[in-house]
């Protein structure tokens, strides 16, 4: 029956019992089950233990039935901050980098950011769509299921719209979970150097309503950071999003200490 599914026999079946956040040494406490079973109905886990005693009075007919013998079943990993759909390489910077040049120096001269924005305006969306379906499945091949997927890298409406869709489209054929996050202030694109009030006057007038309306989007997220956006622009962007019903994000004091972090508390509070 659909979305009724029993996975029995795992060598080993991991479960992390409970429903609190895990923190220190609590991460290490997981609950390992030999010979394991977990009954899946409509969707969602009714039952995990070990496969005799799980198994008992279920007619099996009813479920798709996995013999995980041999091998270990565990929950999958969720990747909570991804930057995957991006076209182009900076291989260069980690020449830069490993000599010791602040990643602000770098962005100044035309590195980070706006480097990878030049290539992804470029890419058409089959190539984006391409190079997005690679990366997923090198992250699914190492047990990630859930995956958040930030824009950020057109810093203009069509390349952020584009990046969206794209996302979009891989949520739909492939077997990972995307959460997408706009992220069109992730940095100040290079026809708006110096004008941060302007550019997040676009996005705010012209982008976040359509990524918005057409529920491409999530969360908002945004750059606070020295040389990229205040505290003062940041909250005001972040205002904006929370009017068009997204969940909000924020980079925060990643370089400097601007102060960043207290909108996030303010938000959690309002």
């Amino acid at each position: 029956m659909p979305n009724n599914l029993i996975i029995r026999n795992a060598a080993q079946l991991v479960t992390c019992s409970g429903f609190a956040a895990r923190r220190g040494a609590g991460m290490a406490d997981l609950k390992v089950i030999e010979d394991g079973a977990l009954v899946i109905e409509k969707g969602l886990i009714k039952s995990v233990g070990p496969s005799a005693e799980i198994l008992s009075g279920l007619n099996l007919q009813d479920y798709t039935v996995l013999d995980a013998s041999g091998k270990a079943v565990l929950p999958g990993f969720v990747d909570s901050h991804t930057h995957f759909l991006f076209a182009g390489y900076r291989p260069e910077e980690y020449g830069w980098r490993l000599g010791g040049m602040p990643y602000m120096e770098i962005m100044e001269k035309g590195g980070g950011i706006v480097n990878t924005m030049t290539a992804t305006r470029r890419a058409s969306r089959r190539e984006l769509l391409a190079l997005g379906r690679q990366r997923l499945d090198a992250m699914l091949a190492m047990g990630v299921t859930t995956v958040e997927g930030k824009s950020g890298y057109g810093l203009e409406q069509e390349a952020e719209i584009k990046q969206l869709e794209v996302m979009a489209g891989l949520n739909a054929d492939h077997p990972m979970d995307i959460v997408p996050t706009f992220l069109g202030a992730h940095a100040v694109p290079p026809e708006y150097k110096g004008r941060a009030d302007d550019y997040l006057d676009d996005l705010i007038r012209n982008v976040l309503p359509v990524v918005a309306q057409r529920r491409l989007a999530q969360c908002c997220d945004v750059f606070c950071e020295k040389g990229v956006f205040s505290v003062a622009q940041s909250r005001r962007l972040l205002l904006a999003a929370r009017e068009h019903g997204l969940q909000l994000k924020l980079h925060a004091d990643e370089i400097a200490s601007l102060g960043g972090d207290f909108i996030g508390v303010q938000f959690e509070l309002q």
